[in-house]
């Protein structure tokens, strides 16, 4: 599974980004999902300084294709407040889809995984449904579409 009600973290307090792909590295290395968690934040925040991934106001989708990845997974982190995500277009923050990719699956699950969510959230629904979510099985089910990549 891509996902499941262990990688989701609902609620959360962070100060900024680095904060939130720190605790993702943390949780991703506790679940087994990776092997080294400073080599997964690091490919998160070279992958940020190509480019910030905070992809419209309120959403942000880091990604990393990295050594340190066992298995593609996603994480999926809501914030109490928004927080700024270092953008150029200065979006706050408040729902993060975090995508981790084994390096050798770079062009390919990874590409699927971003094409699959970033089509989920051009749907209005999805993207409403997503800022209200206040229970794993919630997100889990509107997902499900994303599971079959």
């Amino acid at each position: 599974m891509l996902i499941t009600e262990k990688q989701i973290y609902l609620k959360q307090t962070f100060k900024d980004r680095n904060e939130v792909l720190a605790f993702i590295a943390e949780q991703a290395m506790n679940q087994d999902v990776i092997n080294n968690k400073s080599l997964l934040f690091d490919d998160f925040i070279a992958r940020e300084g190509e480019y910030s991934t905070a992809v419209q106001e309120g959403i942000a989708i880091p990604h990393a294709k990295s050594a340190a990845v066992k298995k593609p997974q996603l994480y999926f982190v809501s914030l109490e407040e928004p927080i700024s995500w270092a953008s150029p277009d200065q979006y706050q923050v408040k729902v993060i889809f975090a995508i981790l990719v084994p390096k050798e699956e770079a062009g390919t699950k990874h590409i699927a995984i971003l094409s699959a969510l970033a089509s989920r959230l051009m749907d209005d629904d999805f993207q409403e449904a997503v800022f209200e979510i206040d229970q794993e099985t919630q997100l889990l089910n509107l997902l499900k579409k994303i599971e079959e990549v």
